[in-house]
């Protein structure tokens, strides 16, 4: 309230010593200090009324707009806090939860690689067992075939022997010498076979 009142004693004063020299000028006295009262009074009555009329009419709708201007101002300065605040959390969040997933990618990269380690460790275990179980199983058949080889080339020389012997004494053998012949050399030719193996 003191404010308004100081503001228009000033503007008063100011526009008498405006409006002086003017009134000095018209009246032929040329000093700038003379004060004529009665443009001064009219002066301040023309000043008075206008400055009734703005505090009436424009005074209060001036001053409620720029408060208003002020109160939204101030509003959406703080909805840009809490705007700024709400975005700062909500970064935080993201880039928590984008580390979150990063170890997240990383334990599952660990425990791929694990995995795969393991299984290829397996893997190879596993042809390694293939491997010796095919050489084993070869080495059977070899050993098998080199035996039934061995018996049947002894049985075929032991008949070959026994024919040639019986065709040189050109005698026929019995059944009983025969098969004990047949058994001497397949016993004599085995274990000539086996004496040459080892």
């Amino acid at each position: 309230m003191i404010k308004p009142l100081v503001t228009a004693a000033l503007l008063l004063v100011s526009t008498a010593v405006c409006c002086a020299p003017a009134a000095a000028a018209e009246a032929g006295d040329a000093s700038p200090t003379t004060v004529r009262g009665d443009l001064t009074i009219w002066t301040a009555v023309v000043f008075l009324v206008v400055l009734a009329i703005l505090w009436r009419f424009a005074w209060g709708p001036i001053s409620q707009g720029l408060a208003k201007r002020e109160e939204e101002i101030a509003g959406q300065i703080a909805e840009a806090h809490r705007s700024n605040e709400a975005a700062k959390q909500l970064l935080a969040e993201y880039e928590s939860k984008l580390s979150d997933a990063k170890d997240e990618v990383r334990g599952l990269l660990d425990d791929g690689r694990r995995r795969a380690e393991q299984l290829a460790h397996e893997m190879l275990e596993r042809a390694k067992q293939d491997a010796a179980n095919q050489r084993r199983q070869a080495l059977e058949q070899i050993e098998s075939a080199t035996a039934g080889a061995l018996q049947e080339l002894a049985e075929r020389s032991a008949e070959l022997a026994v024919e040639l012997a019986g065709k040189i004494v050109r005698a026929r053998l019995d059944p009983s010498d025969h098969a004990r012949l047949v058994e001497e050399a397949v016993a004599q030719f085995t274990g000539e076979g086996n004496g040459k193996k080892k």
